[in-house]
This record gives C-alpha cells, structure tokens and sequence, in this order.
C-alpha cells in the first residue's frame, strides 16, 4: 500500500499556488499539506509540516527560493525539491543544482510534467520519515 506524499507549495503567486493544488488533486496518494507565500512562512511550514516534496519558486517577496531549497536540505529526513519558476536561465539552474534541487522546471513551458514527475517519485521512492 502507497504512503500518502505530502507537498508544500511554496509561490508568492496566490493563482499558482491554488493551481499547482488543484494540478496535485488529480495524483493519487498525493496530498497538499501546506503553502507559504514567502521565504520565511515557507522555511517555518517545512519545520512544522516536514513535507515529502516542496515545490518551490526562486522569486520571493522576502528573499530568494534558494535560501528555502537550502534550508530544505538542511532537515532529517530532507525533502526533494522542485524548483517551478520563470527564472529557466543556466545561471539559475546552475545555482539551484548547486543547493541540492531534485528537479528544475520552467513554469511557462512543464507545469503539467508535475503529475509525472510526483507518480515517478512514488514509484521510486520519496524520502521517509525516521
């Protein structure tokens, strides 16, 4: 029997993030449990929910994304991270690759690969608890 994956939802957009939710309601055994609109809501919801995956933009009102995916790698037992954002250039991707991103997607251009990508995570394997 599949474990439930928990996702956080990490977007300064409001629309994305109710989009992204609405995208993860059609996976099976996947679950939203939270969203943060900023870097310092975002680091506080991972500390608290101890998500699965954490789906992050590097575009933040209060800072940069990759101080979240960092500090994402930094938990026991540490989430993967996907990082979704406009920001597709190979300085960005280099940057996100460098902090420990699991997967980098263009916003505009792989929204829908999602669905994929979590169903290729469960059958592989997402990082556990303990």
């Amino acid at each position: 029997m599949l474990r439930v994956v928990q996702v956080l939802i990490v977007d300064d957009s409001a629309i994305v993030r109710l989009r992204l939710a609405e995208l993860l309601e059609s996976v099976e055994h996947v679950a939203v449990a939270g969203q943060a609109g900023g870097v310092a809501q975002a680091i506080a919801a991972m500390r608290d929910l101890r998500p699965d995956l954490v789906i992050l933009d590097i575009q933040m009102p209060d800072g940069d994304g990759i101080a979240v995916l960092a500090a994402a790698k930094l938990l026991e037992p540490a989430p993967a991270v996907m990082m979704l954002t406009n920001y597709v250039d190979a300085y960005q991707r280099l940057r996100c690759e460098a902090a420990g991103a699991d997967f980098f997607l263009d916003k505009s251009k792989q929204f829908e690969h999602i669905p994929g990508i979590l169903r290729g995570l469960m059958e592989h394997g997402v990082p556990q608890d303990g």
